[in-house]
């Protein structure tokens, strides 16, 4: 690791109304040995206490270039997308989340304005086109931005980029020394998602397929049962490629450039989730794939808990111990980029409710019909695809403390208003959603 090869944002801080925030950034370029050209670091970040000039927001973001014009898709889309965010925040046309908790987070849909958030995703990605040209036929550029503002965390992203968030969980009302927990804000598209590789079917303007390098190169055959990602799998992922051609090769389903991977369903448009902060919110991680390729979101929060307060000291270790990771897994090792941002509630923050003591027969049961829906194991299986929907929907109803689109994605033209005539209790729905904070 050369860390002259680094750039940093060493402490950045913010007054929000019920939360004091103290930030750090570390962007370490990666070690190519076997490149024939020198490696330029394709990876960025955007670290901006008192956006549009508020010292009540924050805007936070990560952005993982890829291809010979990574570089570049990743700049742009960093000096693009908070101009362009603001713009469209200040334009009446789009509908803007807000920082108030009581008014939920607006959905596109058909009878919603479009939002300023998503909207500046699909700008910025025009942004990239027009000046990269025919470069950004397979360049661009991966994104994940959070926008505090208020006692509201709204994140977006588009790629394999990650966002995760610590919450301070006590066992009892006594317990002095919590410990943190992960709350993943973002899930990422990647071919192993059975949802995204159905959208994206739906979506491409030509023939799409799904492949492993091995069954391109016909060491095992062609399937697309990739079952669940993990660390493990990671080493040989499914990748987007046109039918019966070796290109694009790109194992993300969503990003910004990629204009050969749009006619084959990779789209521009981002998954976005709203959380309100409470007075158990403790951290915020945005990172590349440089970090979370081989490191676990557990192991990444534990880092942040032990340097609790120190933003700049945590991503310096992260980095390190990512680094270190890619030496043993790896000959190389990527571009790694890590965000931190640390919270202390002030008294007037919400008050964080009790977890419950062990999971509810509803929350097993959710979990593993989630686990099952996005690695395709439903597709014999109505019963649990019906019940996922039905939960689904009581999510997207609970939106204003904490939701997802991944969620809401998963069942296209699902038929809601048959739900009740079908038997399905409703409020036992919302009850299992609510006490898992979906």
């Amino acid at each position: 690791m050369d860390r002259t090869r680094r750039e940093i944002m060493p402490i950045a801080t913010a007054d929000l109304a019920h939360h004091r925030v103290v930030a750090a950034a570390v962007c370490q370029e990666g070690c190519y040995p076997n490149k024939t050209r020198a490696h330029v670091n394709q990876d960025t970040f955007v670290l901006n206490v008192a956006f549009e000039g508020d010292a009540n927001q924050c805007l936070l973001g990560v952005f993982d270039g890829h291809s010979v014009h990574g570089e570049d898709a990743a700049q742009i889309a960093a000096a693009t997308f908070p101009r362009t965010l603001k713009e469209l925040r200040a334009d009446d046309a789009f509908e803007n989340h807000l920082g108030d908790h009581k008014r939920a987070s607006p959905l596109d849909g058909d009878d919603a304005a479009p939002s300023a958030f998503a909207t500046a995703f699909e700008r910025t990605n025009d942004v990239i086109v027009r000046e990269l040209g025919e470069d950004a036929k397979l360049s661009g550029t991966t994104a994940v931005v959070a926008h505090l503002i208020g006692d509201m965390l709204h994140v977006a992203n588009v790629g394999d980029s990650r966002a995760i968030f610590g919450i301070a969980t006590p066992t009892n009302e006594n317990d002095a020394s919590p410990r943190w927990k992960v709350l993943p804000v973002t899930h990422d598209q990647t071919c192993f998602r059975h949802d995204e590789r159905v959208r994206m079917k739906r979506e491409a303007t030509e023939d799409v397929m799904f492949a492993t390098l091995g069954m391109i190169l016909g060491e095992v055959p062609l399937s697309e049962d990739f079952g669940e990602e993990t660390i493990e799998a990671a080493d040989d992922p499914p990748r987007v490629f046109k039918n019966n051609e070796h290109y694009p090769g790109c194992a993300f389903t969503r990003s910004l450039g990629d204009t050969i991977g749009k006619s084959l369903g990779i789209s521009a448009k981002p998954e976005t989730l709203s959380y309100r902060l409470d007075d158990a919110s403790r951290c915020l991680v945005i990172a590349s794939d440089g970090v979370f390729e081989f490191m676990e979101n557990e192991t990444v929060l534990a880092i942040c808990e032990r340097y609790e307060g120190d933003a700049l000291g945590a991503c310096e270790e992260i980095t390190r111990a990512a680094y270190a990771s890619w030496s043993e897994e790896d000959t190389r090792a990527d571009d790694v980029t890590c965000v931190v941002a640390y919270f202390t509630p002030k008294p007037s923050a919400a008050k964080a409710p009790m977890p419950p003591t062990a999971p509810s027969k509803a929350a097993e049961r959710w979990m593993l019909v989630r686990r099952q829906v996005r690695a395709g194991h439903t597709k014999k299986e109505p019963g649990l695809r019906f019940a996922n929907a039905a939960l689904a929907k009581a999510a997207i109803h609970l939106r204003t403390r904490r939701g997802s689109l991944a969620i809401e994605d998963l069942f296209p033209g699902f038929e809601w208003d048959a739900m009740e005539g079908a038997g399905v209790n409703l409020k036992d729905l919302v009850d299992a959603a609510a006490e898992l904070g979906v």
